[in-house]
């Protein structure tokens, strides 16, 4: 079955692994069964290009401890083609982003980045650690 000529509304433009760090295993009082995942995402606009950035971080943290064991950062950019149809502008100039669109966003960007964690983790004292299914997802 092919694919049809119609335009996509949205397209994986790139992704990007901004950064991630790892610290030495803890010393002491490391069990290494139970971890705290904390996930932010930002989502930026870039009109010229008709691209959404989603700025994806994890930290993960032995549960109930600090400091933070290891940290991601992934951008994946989208490409929008009807980007001026579908985002609107607010009284600030600030593009409005419709609630489907940034679910969709949001989660192909937190598996992307959940896949990119598990490459970056593996061989290390945290490869068996892997970021649950959000209910976002």
């Amino acid at each position: 079955m092919g694919e049809s000529n119609q335009e996509k509304p949205i397209r994986l433009h790139g992704i990007e692994l901004i950064s991630f760090s790892i610290q030495p295993k803890p010393a002491k009082d490391y069990s290494g069964e139970i971890f705290d995942f904390n996930i932010n995402q930002e989502l930026k606009t870039n009109d010229k290009k008709k691209l959404i950035i989603a700025f994806t971080t994890i930290t993960i943290r032995e549960s109930g401890k600090d400091p933070s064991l290891a940290n991601l950062v992934v951008a994946c950019g989208f490409e929008i083609s009807a980007f001026e149809r579908m985002l609107k502008k607010n009284t600030e100039g600030v593009y409005l982003i419709p609630h489907d669109l940034n679910a969709t966003i949001s989660r192909i960007s937190i598996a992307t980045a959940r896949g990119i964690l598990y490459g970056q983790l593996r061989g290390s004292y945290l490869q068996s650690t892997t970021l649950p299914i959000l209910p976002v997802e």
